[in-house]
């Protein structure tokens, strides 16, 4: 049996697009399958874990990779490539850069998007409220994915637990469709949970939400007396995470994440999570299943990873005077643990 390694990370020009294309330790006896990605910020946790997974299968796979580096207009770009070039997969990653390769269900005729290649998406919060399939295990279109969002109402659920809050401020990207729809579910589950919300929309600037304003609506959030915030998986707010979590803490107020970005690297107390690799662990299976199963996407159901992670920030919680119960720290990843001042 033939078998070979390669690995190749060519930076080149193409339609002036960053490119890397890497093949797996494989079988030379099996056809070579090309799946086409597209990322929305650079490689993080869930594209890696996509990666390793596709190269533990040990099958011949040619991955080529795009990075929009969050310039929306460049995906009309990989649009036109991937109808060019015509790979067997098509993979995306977020809700934004999915729904511009894909089209929402209601506009999937359209020529604009990507209509003759099967699709894998990931880290895409709620494909369902978003409008890209109308379900998520009986859909009509050629796609699946996985989805990285705990529901809210048990992110809330599990908030309960360890703080009793009254009244859940927000502060939100407008523009963002996933953002909008979050505050809508949380508006309401409020009354079934017995809490009030406080959302603030993020005012514009030339067009775009004024990261500047984040601390004055924090302020406002406080003197309306909200007690926790939530953050979501708002693209610019997570961005902006450290911004909303320091001003958060200057008033006291713990931050719960959708996502534990924040809360390894922003300084929110804490969230209840799927992890990102594990996301796209879940993406390459579903992504084998069609390229050497033979399945189509649109059985492949689209689901999150079983098992969800309470993830708490023991910095933020010293500075809070805010400790999660022993219950939940059963399993539980504490990150961003202080140093004890003896051993400095």
């Amino acid at each position: 049996m033939i078998k070979y390694f390669k690995f190749l990370a060519i930076s080149a020009v193409l339609m002036s697009l960053p490119k890397e294309v890497y093949c797996a330790e494989t079988d030379l006896s099996v056809p070579l399958k090309k799946v086409y990605m597209v990322l929305w910020d650079g490689c993080e946790e869930a594209c890696r874990g996509f990666q390793d997974y596709l190269k533990t299968v040990r099958l011949p796979v040619e991955v080529s990779v795009r990075d929009a580096a969050k310039d929306k207009s460049k995906l009309r770009d990989f649009v036109k490539e991937v109808r060019e070039t015509h790979p067997d997969l098509l993979v995306t990653w977020g809700t934004l850069a999915t729904l511009e390769m894909l089209g929402s269900e209601r506009d999937s005729l359209s020529d604009r998007y990507v209509r003759s290649v099967p699709a894998v998406f990931m880290v895409v919060s709620q494909p369902v409220e978003s409008g890209l399939v109308s379900g998520l295990v009986t859909q009509g279109r050629n796609i699946t994915g996985a989805v990285h969002l705990v529901p809210v109402s048990e992110q809330l659920q599990l908030a309960r637990q360890f703080i009793a809050f009254k009244r859940l401020g927000i502060i939100y990207n407008s523009s963002e469709t996933n953002s909008v729809v979050t505050v809508e579910q949380i508006k309401k589950i409020a009354p079934l949970m017995g809490f009030e919300v406080v959302d603030r929309p993020l005012p514009l600037k030339d067009g775009k939400p004024d990261a500047s304003k984040i601390f004055d609506l924090t302020d406002e959030l406080a003197s309306q007396k909200a007690d926790l915030i939530y953050l979501g998986t708002d693209a610019f707010m997570n961005e902006h995470r450290r911004m909303l979590s320091d001003a958060a803490s200057a008033y006291g107020i713990p931050v719960l994440s959708a996502s534990e970005g924040a809360v390894r690297s922003g300084d929110a107390l804490f969230a209840f999570v799927h992890r990102y690799y594990n996301v796209g662990q879940l993406a390459g299976q579903k992504a084998s299943k069609i390229l050497w199963e033979g399945l189509s996407a649109y059985d492949i159901p689209i689901e999150p990873p079983q098992r969800p992670l309470f993830v708490v920030n023991m910095t933020a919680a010293e500075k809070l005077n805010l400790y999660p119960p022993f219950s939940l720290m059963t399993g539980a990843d504490a990150v961003g643990i202080p140093r004890d001042k003896d051993d400095e």
